[in-house]
């Protein structure tokens, strides 16, 4: 093979080089004894090689060099710096392991590995290196060897911990020797089936070229990494303590349904991780790991799928992985959530996607309707932005209600691989299932709505205290509260069956009898308080009516059933309670107040572990006894935003 000899001397001209001269950057020394180098190979490129060395050559030989020593050029520094770029470059778009899903949603729990691919090795063929001392294909070789480690450590195959299988179950913290902020959360950069380096943010990018520590650098012996056994736990965690609405059912559904959507979001799949690890550090009364990297990275990947135009299967994905970070905010502290709080503006995705989820069935619906119910407790909690009063308006004929609660089963989907999962809301159970309570859900979420009306009218939403504000808000209030009846009397029958489940035992099980009624009955008490809290808002100046005095008396008497043989009432039972409480009378106050003493105390039983608690149950048993204390004094109307800003530090309190 006939190769140009290098020309010209100094900084400016070209400059003599070693091995392969195609992919000179890599500083690679070719195989001479086969037609073309690995890396060329890689890259479809011709390769061409210096001639070959006749042996016995020594080290100062100079027959082949120029006569200046280019290893003073200036410009060597240039290109020992695209070497290591490249190698990023290579490193960042190397694609995670196909199989990933593989080892988790099997059914056998078996793991399937593929074989890790890496750059090319240093030489070791000693006759290259005997041949002559080549500065620069030394600095390549050094190179080289680099650029293996880092791609090593970028994909948690270190042979540091490959070698001591004992060090794999160890948290990286807790590796002697290694300092604690090396992986840190903040440069963690889980992979995901769909991860690219585009969806990841901008932190996580720049960090990771100096401290590349990704998905697996958390294993056991077995090389599990932190986030399969997430998925693991995942797949076992228990409904949640959605105060929101009753979900005991729907999550048997819920949670294979968004596993399989995981597959290929990485936003939902972050979402799942960061849930789980939530759940999992309260499961075992630890700190959680990696849940405030898992939230931002599912944050920043949200904000970048939503940027444009959204196909309906991306927007169901979204909306799942939003009602996650939504509840692992609720259930950790605030420092888990580092940047955009869905809590607060999870409301802007229901207003921008309104028009377009409204219609949704089945999965979709659920997740809409579970994220908008979510926002609610917020608002009523004091979120600022937008109340989003057009949601809280019925329709104004019966048959625009009926059309609008056709049961459907599935949402819209863009392409055939969305209707090649598994969809568990097909299945025979649960369409059996939504036929009797899909219609008492659908008018137990319209009800909630109409609180985004009652709570625009409060003195904390528009002005209060002026002759023309009362009479307008009066105006506005007896509107919501005729709304509020004409939603009852349009109920569906089903609803109604809350207190006999022995009635449904000849076509039901006793256990899914027993909790539907159940269900209907939290739906029914949970409307009742709109009637109060009305009241509270609007005609708090007034005596109570016969309807807010009926209200109270029917959400104690359901209580009371539901509390029978059960160690605590059910977590969306505690804001009918807590209105309940703020109108009733003293022997109504202490038996309500006694029932929230149960609820705050379940974390203690056994039988109840810390999740399945009403996260501020402990901040609304000493809010109840203060305002009703403060109206004893007083006798006058308490505000409940006006008194958490001076019981607590941080006065949202969801309840």
């Amino acid at each position: 093979m006939e190769v140009p000899k290098a020309q010209g001397a100094g900084r400016s001209g070209p400059r003599r080089r070693t091995g392969c001269l195609t992919c000179r950057a890599r500083k690679v020394r070719c195989d001479e004894g086969k037609p073309s180098c690995s890396n060329c190979d890689r890259l479809r490129l011709q390769c061409l090689y210096k001639p070959p060395i006749a042996p016995g050559v020594g080290l100062g030989s100079s027959t082949t060099r120029p006569s200046n020593n280019i290893t003073a050029s200036p410009n060597n520094t240039a290109d020992i710096g695209s070497s290591g770029s490249s190698a990023a470059a290579a490193t960042a778009s190397r694609s995670p392991d196909i199989n990933f899903f593989s080892t988790v949603l099997r059914a056998d729990g078996h793991t399937i590995s593929t074989p890790t691919t890496t750059l090319g090795q240093l030489p070791t063929d000693q006759d290259s290196y005997l041949s002559e001392f080549d500065m620069l294909g030394f600095m390549g070789g050094v190179t080289s060897d680099l650029e293996q480690k880092h791609l090593d450590l970028t994909t948690g195959l270190s042979m540091a911990f490959t070698a001591s299988p004992g060090l794999q179950s160890l948290p990286a913290t807790l590796i002697p020797g290694m300092d604690e902020g090396y992986f840190s959360a903040d440069r963690r950069v889980p992979f995901t089936p769909d991860t690219s380096p585009s969806l990841v943010d901008r932190t996580s990018i720049d960090s990771a070229a100096d401290v590349p520590t990704t998905r697996g650098s958390l294993s056991d012996a077995g090389g599990t990494s932190y986030e399969d056994q997430l998925l693991q736990h995942f797949l076992t965690i228990d409904p949640p303590a959605a105060f929101f609405a009753p979900v005991n059912i729907e999550w048997k559904y819920m949670r294979p349904a968004l596993l399989a959507h995981a597959r290929d979001s990485s936003p939902l799949l972050n979402a799942v991780y960061c849930y789980a690890d939530v759940h999992k550090a309260m499961m075992e009364g630890e700190k959680w790991h990696w849940a405030p990297t898992f939230y931002r990275l599912s944050s920043s990947e949200i904000q970048a799928c939503i940027h444009g135009e959204v196909t309906e299967s991306t927007l169901i994905k979204i909306f799942g992985a939003v009602f996650l970070l939504m509840i692992s905010e609720i259930l950790s502290s605030p420092e888990i959530c580092t940047g955009t709080s869905y809590i607060h503006s999870g409301y802007l995705i229901l207003q921008r996607f309104h028009n377009r989820t409204r219609h949704w069935t089945g999965l979709g619906h659920l997740l809409v309707s579970w994220v908008s119910l979510l926002d609610v407790k917020s608002l009523i909690a004091g979120r600022d932005g937008d109340p989003l009063t057009e949601l809280g308006n019925i329709p104004e004929h019966r048959l625009d209600m009926q059309n609008s609660q056709t049961p459907h089963t599935k949402a819209p989907t863009d392409n055939c691989k969305e209707a090649s999962i598994e969809d568990p809301f097909l299945s025979p159970n649960y369409l059996i299932y939504e036929s009797i309570v899909g219609p008492a859900f659908r008018f137990f979420v319209q009800a909630q709505q109409v609180v985004r009306r009652i709570v625009c009218i409060d003195l904390h939403h528009r002005s209060r205290g002026t002759l023309t504000d009362e009479f307008e808000v009066l105006q506005l209030a007896h509107k919501v509260g005729a709304d509020l009846e004409t939603l009852w009397h349009r109920r569906p029958s089903v609803i109604d069956v809350y207190s006999r489940p022995e009635a449904l035992t000849d076509i039901l099980c006793a256990p899914v009898a027993s909790e539907i009624c159940r269900t209907f009955r939290q739906y029914v008490a949970n409307f009742l308080a709109n009637f109060i809290y009305l009241h509270r808002v609007a005609f708090a100046i007034y005596p109570r009516t016969d309807r807010v005095n009926g209200a109270i008396d029917q959400i104690i008497q359901l209580a009371t059933v539901d509390s029978t043989g059960r160690d605590h009432l059910p977590v969306s039972f505690l804001w009918p309670l807590f209105v309940a409480g703020l109108e009733g009378t003293d022997d109504q106050r202490k038996w309500i107040v006694h029932e929230i003493q149960r609820m705050a105390a379940a974390h203690e039983a056994n039988s109840a572990p810390s999740v399945t608690r009403h996260p501020a149950v402990d901040r609304v048993l000493l809010l109840v006894e203060e305002m009703t204390r403060r109206q004893d004094v007083s006798s006058t109307w308490a505000d409940s935003k006006c008194v958490r800003r001076e019981l607590f530090s941080d006065f949202f309190v969801m309840i």
